[in-house]
C-alpha cells in the first residue's frame, strides 16, 4: 500500500493522551440517538445553502396518500425503494422511505468526466437528480450533533463543501422539473423505521430498523437538526488528499447503492457513527502507525461523543484540535 501522503499530517509523538482521551470518552457510553426526532418529515430549507438557493414557500407539499401495497409515496418515482423488511419482528412490513433512502447512482467519474450522477438526493420536500463535481470538493468536515440526555449522546455525519455548485433536478412528483444549484452536501447513515414507528435505542439492538445511507442537501439536515430541535452540531475540517477528497462521496455512493435497505441498523454495531467511519476508511490510506493507532481506538467508533479520538488516531484530525472551526449554527460559509 502506497502511504506517501500530500496532506501535511500533525505528529504523532504524543501517543498516550489520544489514547486515555478515548478511553475517558468511551466511558460515558455508547448512544446512538442521531433518530431521537419524529419522524416528521424535513420539510422546511431552513438557511439558505447559497445565493442560487431557491426560496421554500415554508409549506409542506401535497404529498400522495402512501400505498402500503406497493410500499409506495409515489407511483411516478422510477428509483423510489418501496422495501420491505427481509428480517426482524417486522419482516414482509414497509420501510417509511419518505425522507430517508439510499441513493442509486446514474453515472461516475471517469478519464472524461469529473462527474457523479445520483438519484434520491434529500432536499427541499423532496428527492433529486443531483449531478455532482467531485473533484471540485473544498473541504470535509465531520459533524457531531449534540442531544440533550442523561448520558452524552449524538448524531455524526460528513460534510462536504463544493468549489463549484452542485446541480439538483426535481425527481419527485412535487418538485418535478424543478432546478436547484447548491454548493453543500451530507452524508448521514440513519435508522429507517416502518411506517408510524420512531426511534428506540432497545429496539434498535433488536432488528427494529432498517439501515440507510443517505445524501441529503446541507439545508435540510441544517433545519431538522438546528431550526426544528435548537441541537448544537460541531465540525471539524478533516486533513484528507485532493484524491481522497474526490473518491470519498463515489464510494460512499457505491456503497449506499449496494446495501440499499437490505440490512438493519444497529444501536451498537452498524449505527450513525461505525458505519460513517467504514466510509472514510474505504478511501483513505494510512501510514503503518495510524494502522495501529486506528485498532487501539476500535472501542470508540460505536459512539458519536467519542468517536473525535479515532480521528485523531487516523491522523484526520490534529490533537490539539476541539472546535477550531465554527459550530454550525454559527458557521459564516453557510448563509
Amino acid at each position: 500500500m502506497n502511504t506517501n501522503r500530500t496532506v501535511n499530517r500533525t505528529p504523532r509523538c504524543q501517543a498516550i493522551p489520544w489514547i486515555v482521551l478515548g478511553l475517558v470518552l468511551a466511558a460515558f457510553g455508547c448512544a446512538d440517538l442521531s433518530l431521537e426526532e419524529s419522524y416528521e418529515a424535513e420539510y422546511s430549507v431552513g438557511k439558505g445553502d447559497s445565493t442560487k438557493q431557491e426560496e421554500s414557500p415554508g409549506l409542506e407539499p401535497l404529498l400522495p396518500d402512501f400505498d402500503p401495497s406497493t410500499c409506495s409515496y409515489d407511483k411516478e418515482d422510477p428509483f423510489e425503494p418501496r422495501a420491505r423488511f427481509t428480517k426482524g419482528p417486522w419482516i414482509g412490513e414497509c420501510l417509511d422511505t419518505k425522507t430517508r433512502r439510499p441513493v442509486k447512482v446514474l453515472g461516475a467519474p471517469d478519464e472524461f468526466s469529473n462527474v457523479l450522477e445520483l438519484a434520491n438526493v434529500f432536499h427541499d420536500h423532496g428527492y433529486w437528480y443531483a449531478t455532482i463535481p467531485v473533484e471540485e470538493v473544498q473541504e470535509v468536515y465531520f459533524q457531531l450533533e449534540y442531544f440533550p440526555a442523561a448520558v452524552p449522546a449524538g448524531h455524526t455525519q460528513i460534510r462536504l463543501t463544493f468549489n463549484k455548485p452542485v446541480n439538483l433536478r426535481g425527481q419527485s412528483q412535487w418538485n418535478y422539473g424543478k432546478e436547484v444549484a447548491i454548493y453543500n452536501l451530507v452524508m448521514s447513515i440513519e435508522a429507517v423505521p416502518r411506517l408510524g414507528d420512531k426511534y428506540d435505542l432497545v429496539k434498535g439492538m433488536q432488528d427494529h430498523f432498517g439501515l440507510a445511507y443517505r445524501v441529503t442537501s446541507l439545508a435540510a439536515r441544517y433545519d431538522s437538526m438546528i431550526t426544528q430541535q435548537g441541537h448544537h452540531v460541531e465540525q471539524w475540517p478533516l486533513e484528507l488528499t485532493e484524491r481522497e477528497k474526490a473518491e470519498l462521496l463515489v464510494a460512499y455512493a457505491y456503497e449506499s447503492e449496494a446495501l440499499g435497505l437490505k440490512d438493519t441498523y444497529h444501536t451498537l454495531f452498524r449505527n450513525c457513527t461505525n458505519e460513517l467511519i467504514k466510509a472514510i476508511d474505504a478511501v483513505v490510506e494510512y501510514t503503518v502507525g495510524e494502522n495501529i493507532k486506528k485498532f487501539l481506538t476500535k472501542i470508540t467508533e460505536f459512539y458519536p461523543n467519542a468517536i473525535r479520538a479515532a480521528l485523531i488516531a487516523r491522523g484526520l484530525l490534529p490533537l490539539d484540535q476541539s472546535t477550531d472551526w465554527y459550530p454550525l449554527e454559527e458557521d459564516p460559509t453557510f448563509h
